[in-house]
């Protein structure tokens, strides 16, 4: 909240000085509009705006431009009015700021230049592991085998003994039916949550999914003359621990977080004690 209160005070300093370039420098017919005692000219406004004019409706956006430009203008004066010399010094706030921007830069080139990126297994499952208990489901998930299909096409009941010994045979002949005869189709080991698959499964909403995924395996509904084919072949409750591979992004960039903070704390570390070796750090005794 902080840094962006600063970044919108940078900003409208920043505003405040466009539109007071002398008249001297402007053509004649350059002038866009006139509010809180500062002048907007055509040049003010940034080339590649004009650009995106010549493919949109062109004045209606310079006329938003223009009336967002003098409100600005206007709520500036009124504050250059209404503040004292002291609330309207923010020299220690821009510099402040602009500290924040040029460190966060810095850290970000050496991120993308010395940082390793690479997560290996071995460390995803270590994590795991270690927090497994902080890896709770809070909704129910499955892996599924789904075919949406038209009732009476001639490939159904192969179709359905495929979906019932998913492996990767199998697995590639039913994308290969479902891609020419289904309305739509999931054929892949990701683990999706129940609530998603049952947006596309006519059911009763007052279902309970805990006895649904207990009680079912494989599934057929049929409904105007569709049928919805679903084969759950693994499913895991709320609550519970959530497996790993539903958890392997999260944890990647858990260890990525991790390490760019050790990275950059052991640059500063290091480039500190650097500075205190060579006499380009002294810091005096308190009085």
């Amino acid at each position: 909240m902080a840094l962006r209160f600063i970044n919108y005070i940078f900003i409208c300093l920043i505003i405040a000085s466009v539109g007071c370039k002398p008249k001297d420098q402007a053509k004649t017919g350059d002038i866009l509009a006139e509010a809180g005692g500062k002048t907007l000219y055509k040049i003010d406004i940034p080339a590649n705006y004009f650009q995106a004019l010549t493919e949109s409706d062109s004045s209606g956006l310079l006329k938003q431009y223009i009336d967002r430009w003098v409100e600005k203008q206007l709520m500036l004066q009124a504050a250059e009015t209404n503040l004292s010399s002291e609330e309207k010094d923010k020299s220690k706030l821009i510099e402040d700021y602009k500290t924040s921007l040029l460190i966060f830069e810095y850290q970000q080139k050496l991120i993308k230049e010395k940082l390793d990126t690479g997560v290996t297994e071995s460390e995803i499952e270590t994590f795991y592991t270690s927090n497994s208990n902080n890896f709770q489901l809070k909704k129910n998930i499955v892996k599924i085998r789904y075919v949406k299909i038209k009732k009476g096409h001639s490939d159904i009941n192969n179709i359905k003994v495929l979906m019932q010994i998913p492996n990767i045979l199998n697995d590639s002949l039913l994308r290969m039916s479902a891609e020419k005869q289904a309305d739509n189709f999931y054929v892949d080991d990701n683990w999706l949550y129940l609530d998603d698959i049952i947006k596309e499964i006519p059911l009763d909403e007052n279902y309970n999914q805990q006895r649904f995924l207990s009680n079912n395996k494989f599934i057929t509904i049929e409904e105007n003359g569709i049928l919805y084919l679903l084969y759950i072949i693994d499913f895991r409750i709320k609550n519970t621990v959530s497996p790993i591979e539903f958890e392997r992004d999260k944890i990647k960039d858990i260890l990525l977080y991790q390490r760019k903070l050790n990275f950059l704390k052991r640059t500063q570390n290091s480039l500190v004690e650097k500075a205190k070796s060579n006499g380009d750090v002294k810091i005096y005794p308190l009085q």
